[in-house]
């Protein structure tokens, strides 16, 4: 069986598409990859390789240069990206039998043109459409809803990242839907990664974060509380619509240090050397009530706790396993956790520990093992 994986991001940055590469390469499927890039100067679509351990994938890159944090403002960017994957996917009918689309960027054009060419397609829905966008007038967010509803109705299999995410998509009709949690699905090498003795050791606790650099992600109040805590380290990659803002602060104080865009795994290394990591997600949002971060799983699997906001779902899985700090999306509140963890240093060895044991769970075994599972059903 042959995969076109289809996503409205970058292949190499992506945790994602690492993820279901790994699940389909171990199983004997053939994969490629229709993605897009925001930065590159090239125009059209340019055809690349992806490596994925000793194997090579084709990566059909579509370069769209966007402004970051536009939100609806970049409609016309988004309705050109569309219009790009249906040619595409008709003129190349002939490299793939199905279709992995990722959220409505890439699923609504997949829903047009799987009626055209005759595939097969799955639905994953990282971000439900109309809850993590800014900006959407009502009338179209009605309209919007209705679309990824037909979306999901016709896809052989709907995804989604946690059991709340179903209750998100309560309306439509899917034929039949799987939960995937974001468990990582590579290894690191550790060599860096500190040990417990580290932790009440007088060596500066180090925070890290890759991802989106975004006023909705806390990451300007982050900033801004550590270039007054210099007693702590703080280390960002990523990009967005702060990420000038980010550089200026690393050039200017010692100790934030800020290293643009990495790849998938230079940012799981990057976590490896970190004391703590955090995702705190704005729950105004109305999607980010049902968050699941990558960062929740990475952080069990690198043994290391994490901070998150309440009321963002993924709260729940943090208190429930006793594997980090719940707090409020308030400066105030996160420079609580930082009084705590000065008091008492030993806290983070407890729920490093704990993340540690309770991976299992969440980890990337059962879920390779559940993704796998949809496509044998489909080739039966």
């Amino acid at each position: 069986m042959r995969i076109c994986i289809i996503r409205n991001a970058e292949s190499r940055t992506n945790a994602a598409i690492y993820r279901i590469l790994d699940a389909l390469l171990s199983s004997d499927k053939k994969c490629i990859l229709l993605t897009r890039s925001r930065f590159n100067h090239e125009k059209g679509v340019i055809k690349k390789e992806q490596y994925y351990g000793d194997q090579i994938i084709d990566n059909y890159e579509i370069n769209i240069k966007t402004e970051m944090g536009r939100g609806i403002l970049n409609i016309f960017q988004l309705v050109h990206y569309q219009f790009l994957v249906i040619i595409w996917l008709i003129r190349n009918k002939d490299k793939f039998d199905v279709i992995h689309s990722f959220d409505l960027d890439s699923g609504l054009p997949v829903f047009f043109v799987s009626k055209v060419i005759h595939k097969k397609y799955i639905y994953h829905i990282a971000d439900y459409y109309v809850d993590s966008r800014d900006g959407i007038p009502y009338i179209l967010k009605f309209v919007l809803k209705r679309l990824e509803y037909k979306v999901i109705a016709n896809a052989e299999t709907t995804i989604v990242c946690t059991d709340e995410r179903i209750e998100q998509i309560k309306g439509s009709k899917p034929k039949k839907v799987v939960v995937i949690h974001n468990a990582p699905s590579i290894k690191v090498n550790n060599s860096g990664k500190k040990s417990s003795t580290d932790y009440i050791s007088d060596k500066k606790i180090t925070f890290a974060y890759v991802g989106g650099l975004t006023k909705k992600r806390f990451i300007k109040s982050i900033i801004d509380i550590f270039k007054h805590h210099h007693e702590f380290n703080l280390e960002l990659a990523g990009m967005g619509e702060l990420s000038n803002y980010a550089k200026q602060a690393s050039e200017k104080y010692e100790n934030i240090n800020y290293y643009g865009m990495v790849n998938y795994e230079e940012a799981l290394n990057l976590y490896s050397k970190c004391d703590i990591m955090f995702a705190i997600y704005d729950p105004a949002v109305p999607n980010h009530r049902y968050s699941a971060p990558n960062k929740v799983y990475e952080a069990m699997m690198l043994g290391k706790p994490i901070i998150v906001a309440r009321n963002t779902s993924v709260d729940k899985i943090v208190e429930k396993e006793d594997i980090g700090f719940v707090i409020d999306y308030t400066k105030e509140d996160f420079e609580d956790i930082l009084f705590t963890i000065s008091d008492d240093k030993s806290i983070l060895k407890k729920y490093g520990q704990n993340a540690l044991e309770v991976y299992n769970k969440y980890s990337w075994e059962e879920m390779k093992r559940r993704l796998i599972d949809i496509y044998d059903d489909i080739s039966n």
